[in-house]
């Protein structure tokens, strides 16, 4: 069994404050030259002056409403939306997200935050499966191709004595000529075999570390607690795992002392062919938004023929109004994810169910 173990260094810089100090010189009644950091009144004694701190940090909350409205202007509430959807980054790959309170609270799947537990990993861990099937497999073959150079060397060494042992110069020559054709092949063959094998061994090398790195992020997220988000505007920010729902594919995170523009949920059920759009970041692109129609709507998930794509997941699904009425879960097609198919999505109320806790205050 192979261990890895992490040693993360954390060095810590110690800046000390500077101070600009006014120094005040004077005669006393005496006539002694005294020093002091206050000045000097006419009755003689020194002022008291009370001093700031020139390095004093004072803490700021971060205030994404200001910022995204100020470089967003919107016509819409559609595009009034975009501004609370976020990208949620973990170990092992990325997601959507998208604020529901001012104060900072964000929804997204669980399979976002632990996606050990996802068809994602899922999907990993079965192509790694099949790649040590087929380093295995060449292996063999490998070693079978080594043993036939084995013989073939061999029946080279017993045929070089055969030709030694002949008495006619003629016949020894035809051999000898027989000898460098097999001679000829044997390197060939000898020299494939090595190639075969030291690009084997690299391959194998990189999969190998391929293989400790997936693992060992999987572990990490499957413990993680915070998360990198980014925002429309690519300001990133980090935010801790508050809850993971027990048996809906939800999530919920918070950013601290925060201030968010954030979606209204719909106070109703959505009904099917209500004009929907999905928002979040598809295949590593940010910010994208498709529209669609919902298809059918059942008691667990919400159907939309809007573009869903890997990525995607955890972001929201809205109405004209700006009404985030699902949460954006998976795609269904047929042979791949990126083929036209349908969305399936949560319906916002397990959000309210499995939340109520942080979102009724």
């Amino acid at each position: 069994m192979r261990f890895i173990i992490t040693l993360t260094t954390v060095c810590l810089l110690y800046i000390p404050s500077t101070c600009v100090a006014e120094i005040f010189k004077y005669k006393d009644k005496d006539g002694h030259w005294q020093f002091s950091d206050s000045p000097i009144n006419e009755d003689g004694a020194t002022e008291v002056r009370a001093y700031k701190n020139s390095t004093a940090s004072v803490e700021r909350s971060n205030d994404f409403i200001t910022l995204l409205n100020s470089k967003y202007p919107f016509t819409n509430p559609v595009q009034q939306a975009t501004k609370a959807v976020v990208t949620v980054k973990s170990k092992l790959g990325s997601g959507s997200g998208f604020f529901v309170t001012e104060d900072c609270y964000l929804v997204t799947n669980k399979h976002v935050v632990r996606p050990a537990k996802g068809k994602q990993w899922d999907a990993t861990q079965a192509k790694i499966k099949k790649n040590s099937l087929i380093f295995n497999s060449n292996k063999i073959r490998l070693n079978q191709q080594k043993e036939r150079l084995f013989i073939n060397k061999q029946k080279l060494d017993d045929f070089r004595i055969y030709i030694d042992g002949l008495r006619s110069e003629k016949e020894k020559q035809i051999a000898l000529r027989e000898y460098a054709l097999y001679e000829q092949q044997y390197q060939q063959d000898l020299q494939q075999l090595n190639e075969t094998q030291r690009r084997l061994s690299l391959d194998e090398d990189i999969f190998n570390r391929q293989k400790s790195d997936f693992n060992f992020s999987s572990a990490v997220s499957n413990v993680a607690q915070s998360f990198d988000i980014v925002l429309k505007d690519n300001t990133k920010a980090r935010a801790k795992l508050i809850k993971v729902a027990s048996t809906d594919d939800l999530a919920l995170l918070k950013v601290n002392a925060c201030k968010a523009p954030y979606l209204e949920m719909a106070p109703g059920s959505v009904v099917q062919g209500t004009t929907v759009h999905a928002i979040g970041s598809p295949l590593g692109l940010r910010d994208q938004l498709t529209d669609g129609t919902v298809t059918q709507v059942l008691q667990n998930r919400i159907v939309t023929d809007a573009q869903i794509l890997p990525g995607n997941s955890g972001g929201p699904l809205i109405t004209d109004d700006g009404h985030v009425v699902a949460v954006n879960t998976i795609k269904v097609a047929k042979g791949s994810a990126l083929k036209t198919g349908f969305g399936v999505s949560i319906p916002i109320a397990k959000v309210r169910k499995n939340f109520a806790e942080y979102l009724n205050n």
